[in-house]
């Protein structure tokens, strides 16, 4: 770029010649001149006798050289100057373009010259003049990444803002960042018509300011940010209210298919919306970073060109912090604010259930309006709209007639008879359990799988007397059994008994009970474990509302202590809220915060009573019965941990993956409900899977070589429960997954196990055990799992690690 203060520096050296004195010293360069000598020389003269008024040229010379100090004052009087003399307006733009443009000028020049431009552009003369400068725009984005000037962080930070400021004024969000035009664009955008600003406040008194970062920082660019917020407020109170279009939802819809491709595009994935150009804003360091915003049938991302995410943000492409599965879209807020500029802005507010948040300009209100409806059509149709979640169209691109069927990987009979447990009426092993057809057609209990273990003498009709005592018809029924060598000790689910206040019994539930007790040959001489998972309090609550528990004789009730759904997605959002807070610059409250969220309270009370189970069978070889209020969400945790604690096979990948079809997906817990799987989160949304897995994940952490997989393959459990990708998690029962998914999509298992686990997902320090793990259920044996709470920021140990690498600094 030519340089645009030849001219100017031609007349300075002109009026230099006339009026210096015969000691005044040489300029050193473009801006390095001597300030003392140029400030102490004889003023020019009027015809008058008065003494001349220095020119904008002058002025912008005088607070760009070096030792000078650009505060309010001198901001504001070469504003006033380019108001009182439009003339001067190209004169002094091209002259703080060129001071903040020039390759390899002075950082702090170029923060001078952004600060006065900033307010400068205010006149919308300077910034029509500003926009014909050629490669202003390029020079800006170069402004915007500015990291390590040797000013300082603190520096560093105030001219991306000016830069970001600078650049919004004057072009909006015109321009297509990939395409980098070597003219700068008009600004499609129109300013909202203001008939009167009020004048500003008066400002306190300002301390002068030094030419130091610090004071620059403290007393200049806060009256001038000062200035800002009162010119804002006045242009929001007096701007018309602008209404943001809504667009009905349209489920299942054609849309049109872009020709638009990405690393990482899945089979069936098509982008059916790009909104370009986008701005995504970052608060620390303050950022309005351009680019594209895509919109998929799998995935909301925000696409930037190659190389922007360097030095402090380099993390933000390393996490795929802007690659969104829209499974996890939690909630979308559409705002329409006015910029500091006064220009219109249409912004798209993303929270995810991952603790992500995003916010995103786009260049219309309609765009607007159609983002909303296409992510809202596509992550959240509802039930009546399954198939319009993309594990449809995945399914249907990828080959058939695969080598590892995930459906069928829990054969109940199969299952069953690895635990030596009857599954033929004719047998006369003398095991106590059958596994039964009785609910194939899913009548007895719509939410159960089709085959139930139970006990060989209760009859059918006993069955039923016992489904309509228990809560939504779930019956006492099998989850595993130890075999022969445990004396088919065994462990029995089910929801709560319909009791009341009136104290209602059935005498079909009380002889199923007893049966179960007497199945385990030392049930006779000791009283069955009947574990309710509830606080005491919650359970007597429950009776209030028609629940209750169990008072049988020969049965022994304890109470677990496990909060329901609603504390643990309280506990999960806090948790997440504590990972937030963090600041390596700050000492900040982790350990209070963490202990204020309870969750690892949560994670101890399931320990807690996972061994109490583990204990009653493996000790004393005696059955177990367990429930809640429902129990399809703290049963099916507890089991599910008891069970990997008795069991080896559980601790293999295949065993991990049947576990959690049975225990989770064919006993009914509601995923579809819990994660808010293809529809809006209700007051039922918890993380209680989510939380199940950490759990599996401090047994890792204690027992390092027992398990055969690693936590890689909880991560990706974690991730795919919300992503819609697989039919596995989209229903909230066996029978709706049969009916709605199991036909048209594909399991999450066929992706792990079909061509073999990844190595990622398998233990080298494996060691098979047959014995049974006893966990300890108290906090400091357990450790944060890190991988999962700081999968899309940055760790504090990270920010420790870059310093230490630089010296430090």
């Amino acid at each position: 770029m030519a340089d645009p203060l030849t001219g100017l520096l031609q007349k300075k050296k002109q009026t230099e010649a006339q009026a210096a004195s015969s000691t005044a010293k040489p300029a050193k360069g473009l801006f390095d001149f001597d300030v003392e000598s140029t400030l102490s020389r004889k003023p020019a003269f009027t015809s008058g006798g008065e003494p001349a008024e220095p020119t904008i040229g002058e002025r912008i010379f005088q607070a760009l050289a070096a030792g000078s100090n650009v505060d309010f004052p001198t901001v504001t009087e070469i504003c006033d100057r380019v108001a009182k003399e439009p003339r001067e307006v190209p004169e002094a733009v091209r002259l703080l373009a060129g001071a903040f443009a020039e390759k390899g000028g002075l950082p702090r020049r170029k923060l001078k010259a952004l600060t006065i431009m900033n307010e400068l552009l205010y006149d919308k003369r300077a910034e029509a003049e500003l926009r014909q400068v050629h490669g202003v725009r390029d020079a800006l984005w170069t402004l915007q990444t500015t990291s390590n000037s040797g000013l300082g962080p603190e520096a560093d930070e105030q001219i991306r803002m000016f830069a970001t400021e600078v650049e919004k004024k004057c072009f909006g969000a015109s321009g297509d960042p990939f395409a980098a035009p070597a003219l700068v664009p008009e600004d499609p955008f129109t300013l909202p018509v203001v008939n009167s600003v009020p004048a500003p406040a008066p400002l306190g008194p300002l301390s002068p300011a030094k030419d130091s970062m610090k004071d620059v920082g403290s007393s200049m660019l806060g009256a001038l940010w000062q200035v800002g917020s009162q010119m804002t407020s006045a242009v929001k109170a007096t701007a018309p209210r602008v209404e943001i279009p809504r667009f009905a939802m349209r489920p299942g819809a054609s849309r049109p298919n872009l020709d638009v491709s990405f690393e990482g595009v899945l089979p069936g994935e098509k982008v059916h919306y790009a909104f370009n150009p986008s701005v995504l804003l970052i608060n620390k360091p303050f950022r309005e970073v351009q680019g594209r915003l895509l919109i998929s049938n799998y995935r909301l991302k925000f696409q930037v060109p190659k190389g922007t995410w360097k030095d402090n943000l380099a993390w933000i492409g390393e996490k795929q912090l802007l690659d969104i599965p829209l499974g996890l879209i939690e909630a979308l807020e559409l705002e329409a604010p006015t910029s500091q500029a006064g220009a219109q802005q249409w912004r798209l507010v993303v929270s995810t259930k991952d603790f992500r948040s995003i916010v995103v300009l786009l260049p219309t209100g309609k765009d607007l309006g159609e983002a909303e409806e296409a992510i809202l059509a596509l992550s959240q149709p509802g039930p009546a709209y399954t198939s319009a979640l993309f594990a449809f169209q995945h399914a249907a691109c990828l080959q058939t007639g695969r080598r590892d069927d995930g459906w069928s990987l829990f054969d109940p009979r199969i299952e069953f008879e690895r635990m030596e447990v009857e599954t033929s009426p004719s047998s006369a092993s003398g095991c106590p359990w059958l596994l039964s057809s009785v609910n194939s057609a899913y009548k007895l209990c719509d939410t159960y799988p089709a085959f139930l273990a139970l006990p060989r003498c209760i009859k059918e009709e006993e069955l039923r007397n016992v489904a309509s005592f228990r809560k939504r018809g779930r019956l006492p029924t099998m989850s595993w059994c130890g075999g022969r060598t445990r004396g088919f000790a065994s462990l029995w689910r089910c929801s709560q008994p319909t009791e009341g206040l009136m104290g209602n019994n059935c005498q079909s539930d009380e002889k199923m009970l007893y049966a179960i007790r007497l199945g385990a040959t030392a049930g006779r001489n000791r009283e069955l474990l009947v574990l309710d998972l509830r606080p005491r309090k919650a359970a007597y609550a429950n009776k209030v509302g028609g629940g209750g528990f169990e008072s049988y004789s020969g049965c022994r009730l304890v109470f677990g202590g496990i909060d329901n759904v609603h504390v643990v997605r309280d506990a999960w959002k806090k948790m997440g809220q504590a990972v937030a807070n963090l600041s390596n610059d700050e000492v900040g409250s982790w350990y209070r915060d963490v202990a204020n969220s309870g969750w690892y309270d949560l994670i101890g009370a399931i320990f807690s009573c996972a061994l109490m189970i583990v204990h009653e069978i493996e000790s004393h070889h005696c059955n177990v019965v367990i429930h809640c209020s429902d129990g399809w969400d703290r049963t099916a945790q507890v089991s599910s941990v008891a069970m990997l604690c008795m069991d080896p096979y559980y601790r293999t990948v295949r065993g991990l993956l049947l576990l959690i079809q049975k225990e989770f997906c064919s006993f009914g817990h509601r995923f579809r409900t819990r994660l808010a799987n293809g529809e809006k989160p209700t007051s039922e949304y918890s993380p209680v899977f989510l939380q199940w897995l950490e759990c599996v994940y401090q047994l890792l952490i204690q027992f390092p070589t027992a398990f055969e997989f690693t936590s890689d393959l909880l991560l990706f459990l974690a991730r795919e429960v919300l992503t819609n990708r697989y039919g596995t998690f989209l229903t909230d029962c066996e029978r709706e997954r049969a009916e709605q998914v199991q036909p048209h999509t594909l399991s999450a298992w066929t992706a792990i196990l079909d061509s073999g686990p990844a190595v990622e997902y398998i233990n080298d320090r494996y060691e098979a055990v047959d014995g049974s793990l006893r966990p300890s259920p108290t906090q400091v044996n357990f450790k944060t799992w890190e991988d999962y709470w700081f999968r899309h920021r940055v760790h504090p140990k990270e920010e420790l690690g870059t310093r230490q690498k630089n010296g430090g600094v």
